[in-house]
């Protein structure tokens, strides 16, 4: 089964975060074989936006400078009221993750969308 269009987008925002803020040049291949996947969508007949890159890559960037400190364990020094205002931020940018890549979804016919249910991030 092959990988959603949104997915793959996502997975190489998430990819390129990494290897731009903590040199994981590792993932360089990974970020190539998501381009590979991105070209036969292309040579399918699917037009690939660059804004969806744009979105998902800030939206990502947002999640992580959010997460970076508690991933430090750095709750102590944030405090646990700091904390909990960061994890409500991130389920809410989650949210627009979850929604500009069923909008990829949408757009595109490849894939399901995400729908969440019983869920704080559920549209």
């Amino acid at each position: 089964m092959e990988m959603h269009l949104s997915e793959i987008i996502d997975r190489m925002t998430i990819v390129k975060l990494k290897i731009e803020r903590i040199g994981e040049s590792h993932l360089e291949e990974e970020y190539k074989e998501y381009e590979i996947a991105i070209k036969e969508f292309e040579k399918k007949g699917i037009k690939i936006k660059d804004e969806w890159f744009s979105r998902l890559y800030e939206t990502n960037r947002k999640i992580w400078d959010l997460e970076s400190d508690i991933r430090k364990g750095k709750e102590n020094e944030l405090g646990l009221e700091e904390v909990g205002r960061r994890a409500i931020e991130i389920r809410n940018i989650n949210q627009q993750r979850v929604s500009i890549k069923n909008q990829i979804t949408e757009e595109t016919g490849s894939g399901f969308k995400d729908i969440k249910m019983n869920h704080a991030s559920a549209e």
